[in-house]
């Protein structure tokens, strides 16, 4: 009620206007009192009906006074309706309605209705026992007893404990049967689910650093001391002056992370100028500007090897430096220098501290270094060359350049001559007389991209005249065939065996030259590319594990042969006890269940992917 009601009804001198107040009750309530309904007429009602033996249900009883009532009520409202004084609708209006006592109302009318059904079922009970009623009816009657007394009881699904559900009360579904916890369960329910949610966040962050573990051929380990402060360094690399010494082996493993992340610039790169060095290797030189590298042979001047990764900042004036201020430079390995023309190459293997010194230079992607430079090299450089690699090229186009190379080395130990700008250039005749002239020193030869070459440079030229060679790389040579590879490993006794060895995507080769050239170099063999080569069957993998074994093995690619699959996985984790990558990328039938070593990294299934 409104403070104005109340107001006016205190202020209201007529007794018959007083209306009493007994506490919060509902308007229904209100009009039950009034009409005489209440629990004890409808108890002292059915209990006459009884003694009379009326046989009226109790239902119908309750059903009943509940229709009278809402009979009354109904006129009630007719009544009202039909009223025409104003003053009627003002008092009308002033009544106010409790939706919760109406609730509260209607509880205590059900609970009453239970109350008699319940005495309604003893009473029969008794009564059927003295009168011989019917067993069915009485086993119902219990039934319902028992679901009455059972009514409004909860019991937990996991403890079974008597509790009341309310809105945080979980609900738990287990083995096809649905039920609540009890507050207790749900919170152990609650941090059980927490804990499986940190589980599986824990597992997939690990499965991603796992596979990215496998990615970078490593394993997932905890790192030692002196690699966590590596890695401690290499964060805080902007500190250059703050770091003090550092050992030269780590001075490289920090070079190498930087040059991976993408950090070494000319602040970081002042670290690693140290006078006493012999060798520097900087692998990412691309935010190294001009005047930064002319530090290197200021700092170092007796420097003897030198290897300059993606340094397309390097230019005419650095190289005309180099060779003034290098005394020792014997080794110079330089990848994308594109700024340095023809004219200066020239100039720098006349200058007399790089005619004198230079041993080994290796050269990749630029096409300023030009048939002219190459001339140059050979003819200041030639005689005391014992490493060459000319790799892509473009300005190389000249063949008479190429069958030079064949006059002036003679003392090669590595050769690699890769990509050239034409498949003629490089011919099975130029490769042949290289071999002739260098077979005896020469134990590394790269041949990657030369798809002009045949079989006969293996037979006519290996196979006499490189009987020191150890490593092999044939990669994309799609001419030589499987009986080309079959003769040059057959009765090979010259050659005590070769240990890293790569063909991949020869696509010529199959089961008979593989085995062949695994059978000739079975105890010496370290590392083996495969990759793409489609013709290899199961057949081969199981001839090798009943006849064959690979101790030295440590590295093998297998990658697009579809051949392998987890029976093969197996054969080669026994017979390869060495064996720790094996990379599998393409089959897709190398699944997780393979039978292998657990100290085996196999990369490129599918079922490792992140």
């Amino acid at each position: 009620m409104s403070f104005r009601r109340n107001r006016a009804r205190a202020n209201n001198k007529d007794p018959a206007s007083q209306i009493e107040i007994r506490g919060p009750s509902s308007a229904l309530t209100e009009f039950l009192r009034e009409q005489g309904i209440n629990a004890e007429t409808i108890r002292s009602r059915y209990e006459e009906s009884l003694l009379n033996g009326s046989g009226e249900n109790i239902e119908e009883i309750a059903d009943e006074l509940i229709s009278e009532a809402n009979a009354n009520g109904a006129n009630i409202d007719q009544s009202n309706n039909g009223n025409d004084n104003p003053d009627d609708d003002a008092d009308d209006d002033d009544e106010e309605v409790l939706e919760g006592d109406d609730e509260a109302a209607l509880e205590n009318e059900d609970a009453v209705i239970k109350k008699i059904k319940r005495r309604a079922i003893l009473k029969r009970k008794k009564n059927g026992a003295n009168n011989g009623d019917d067993a069915d009816d009485i086993d119902d009657d219990e039934k319902l007893l028992d679901e009455n007394e059972s009514e409004g009881k909860n019991y937990c699904f996991e403890c079974d404990n008597e509790f009341t559900i309310n809105v945080y009360s979980k609900k738990m579904e287990k083995f096809g049967r649905i039920g609540y916890l009890c507050p207790t369960c749900t919170n152990i329910q609650l941090q059980r689910e927490k804990n499986a949610k940190r589980n599986e966040y824990e597992a997939r962050k690990r499965r991603k650093l796992i596979a990215t573990a496998l990615l970078d051929k490593q394993s997932l380990s905890f790192p030692t001391l002196q690699d966590k402060c590596i890695q401690i360094i290499s964060n805080n690399i902007d500190d250059v002056e703050l770091l003090g010494d550092i050992g030269i082996i780590n001075l490289k493993k920090i070079c190498r992370i930087l040059s991976k992340n993408r950090s070494l610039n000319n602040e970081t790169m002042k670290l690693f100028l140290d006078k006493n060095l012999n060798e520097l290797e900087f692998w990412d030189c691309s935010k190294i500007d001009s005047d930064s590298l002319n530090l290197i042979p200021i700092y170092i001047p007796n420097l003897s090897k030198l290897v300059l990764n993606m340094c397309g900042q390097l230019h005419n004036d650095n190289l005309v430096f180099y060779s003034k201020k290098f005394q020792n430079l014997t080794y110079l390995k330089l990848n994308g220098p594109f700024l340095i023309n023809e004219s200066m190459w020239q100039e720098f293997f006349d200058s007399e501290n790089i005619k004198k010194n230079l041993k080994e230079f290796h050269i990749y992607n630029t096409h300023r270094f030009t048939n002219d430079s190459l001339i140059s090299l050979l003819d200041n450089c030639g005689n005391h060359l014992t490493g060459l690699t000319l790799s892509r090229l473009d300005g190389l186009d000249s063949k008479s350049c190429y069958d030079l190379l064949a006059h002036y080395l003679i003392n090669l130990e590595f050769l690699e001559i890769s990509y050239p700008t034409k498949e003629e250039i490089v011919d099975d005749n130029l490769i042949i007389n290289i071999l002739a002239n260098n077979g005896q020193s020469l134990n590394t030869l790269v041949l990657d991209g030369c798809s002009g070459l045949t079989d006969s440079f293996l037979i006519t030229g290996l196979k006499p005249f490189a009987l020191n060679l150890t490593k092999l790389s044939v990669a994309l040579l799609d001419q030589i065939t499987d009986e080309g590879v079959f003769q040059l490993f057959n009765d090979w006794e010259i050659n005590g065996g070769l240990m890293d060895v790569n063909f991949q995507r020869c696509t010529e080769l199959g089961d008979k030259s593989i085995y062949q050239f695994l059978n000739h170099s079975q105890k010496t063999l370290v590392e083996l590319n495969l990759n793409s080569i489609k013709k290899i069957t199961s057949k081969l993998f199981f001839k090798i594990s009943r006849n064959l074994r690979l101790p030295l093995l440590t590295y093998l690619d297998l990658g697009f042969v579809r051949s392998c699959d987890d029976k093969v996985l197996a054969i080669l984790s026994r017979i390869c006890p060495k064996l720790a990558i094996l990379e599998v990328y393409g089959n897709n039938r190398c699944t997780a269940d393979a039978n292998v070593r657990s100290d085996l990294r196999i990369i490129g299934r599918e079922s490792d992917s992140i």
